[in-house]
């Protein structure tokens, strides 16, 4: 067998458990001794629970560095929080799992079942999600070597929101409708793999291996792919509107009924006489001129700096480089934009919409994005700016106002909040690794 993982059937072990379904208060004793075996402490147990139906139980938490969940069913079961390095599920039902925020660095997940898992925001640096072989053991307990067959890992409908998979190997675990928003696949593998119809807004592709992989018809808004290696890839139907392919090396790739971004000057559509007649829109509330509405152009490096776009609504369009300071975009829509390195300084932002947007690299110092306020005797008090799984990693809010902003989700690593109103923002599950916050008000 070489140096292939087994991953032993659960009827192989059943006998010996005497088919009882492995339980909360054993669990928990297991669960002290393997901590106390990773300490070097007497009466120590690495916990190991190969084919052990465990579903619907309590792991989070702990530390479970090196345990091995070989082929054990652990449907629905909580993971979050918990320390996972090197632990092994190979061939394990996993599915509805909950991973939320743990460390998976380097974990064998290879032929494991993740339909559904909640996976998001964890660190699967180095993690193995390719497929495997799995080796079926007889009835007297004993592994047949001459019954061993190719299980796939499957991920369909598995969260993988916020999540660090830099280097990590998917292979075709990621299936149709993946939800991969804002995931770090940096220098990650991901030949063959099938996320047709995936959701990869603000997903960071850079130096990624997509060869062979099927991206049709997925959603692209704000994924990066600098570096990125696209041999034979398939992304036909898939909306490249507000997707940055700078820096890509594509070979073969199909783009068949791809929905490509709108080139302004193709159509005829003059920004600048836009904004006039937007700003008039405004100034007459409605009576006189015509509300800004653009989906999927490309407006990259357009100058807008100092102009009246209150209420404007662009939807994934792509303005990397963009000069917007000093505009006015108090209940703007930006949702699914690429505003890479885009230019935001001391705009007035209030009550703005940029959901699912890329703001990497991006200038928001001394912005404003704190909430408007409305009727009190509404049920909604005030509107509040709307940054949900925005991807902002690298960006620069010294300064800046965001108070009650809701940032659930959010991308944020490395970010600069040095001196910034954070008061009553909604940072939950958001990804703060190296966020400066020198002077701010949290």
């Amino acid at each position: 067998m070489g140096n292939w993982s087994i991953a032993v059937a659960v009827q192989s072990l059943s006998a010996r458990l005497n088919n009882e379904r492995l339980v909360q208060p054993i669990l928990d004793r297991l669960l002290v001794a393997h901590e106390a075996w990773l300490r070097g402490k007497p009466g120590g147990r690495r916990l190991i629970l190969k084919g052990i139906e465990a579903s619907r139980l309590d792991f989070h938490d702990r530390d479970l560095t090196d345990a091995e969940f070989v082929g054990g069913s652990f449907v629905e079961s909580d993971f979050s929080r918990t320390k996972l390095v090197r632990a092994s599920f190979y061939g394990a039902d996993v599915r509805r799992a909950i991973f939320v925020d743990a460390d998976c660095t380097r974990a064998d997940f290879r032929a494991a079942t993740l339909c559904g898992a909640d996976m998001e925001g964890a660190n699967l640096f180095k993690a193995d999600l390719r497929d495997g072989v799995m080796i079926v053991a007889g009835k007297d307990g004993e592994l047949d070597y001459s019954s061993t067959a190719r299980s796939n890992t499957n991920a369909e409908g598995a969260s993988f929101v916020g999540a660090n998979m830099s280097e990590s190997k998917l292979g075709r675990a990621a299936g149709h409708k993946t939800d991969l928003t804002n995931c770090n696949l940096t220098n990650a593998s991901l030949v063959g793999a099938d996320l047709t119809g995936a959701d990869l807004a603000g997903a960071v592709f850079k130096g990624t291996d997509l060869s062979d992989c099927n991206l049709s018809n997925c959603v692209l808004a704000g994924a990066t792919f600098a570096e990125a290696k696209l041999m034979r890839t398939i992304l036909d139907g898939a909306d490249l509107a507000a997707a940055s392919f700078e820096g890509a090396f594509q070979e073969n790739v199909k783009f068949a009924n791809a929905k490509y971004p709108v080139d302004p000057a193709r159509v005829g559509f003059d920004p600048t006489a836009a904004v006039v007649q937007h700003a008039l829109w405004v100034d007459s509330q409605g009576r006189e001129g015509a509300q800004l509405f653009l989906e999927g152009y490309d407006l990259a490096h357009a100058e807008f700096g100092g102009c009246n776009l209150s209420a404007a609504k662009f939807v994934r369009c792509t303005f990397t480089r963009a000069d917007f300071s000093g505009a006015d975009l108090t209940f703007a829509t930006l949702q699914g934009c690429l505003m890479k390195s885009a230019n935001f300084a001391n705009a007035k932002m209030r009550g703005a919409t940029l959901m699912k947007a890329n703001l990497m690299g991006a200038d928001l110092r001394g912005v404003d994005l704190s909430p408007v306020p409305l009727d009190p005797k509404s049920p909604r008090p005030f509107w509040a700016a709307r940054l949900t799984d925005v991807q902002a990693t690298g960006a620069n809010f010294t300064g800046a106002k965001l108070v009650a902003a809701n940032l659930r989700r959010a991308c944020l690593r490395g970010v600069d909040f040095t001196d910034a109103d954070m008061r009553h923002a909604n940072i939950q599950r958001a990804d703060l690794a190296g966020a400066k916050f020198d002077g701010a008000k949290r």
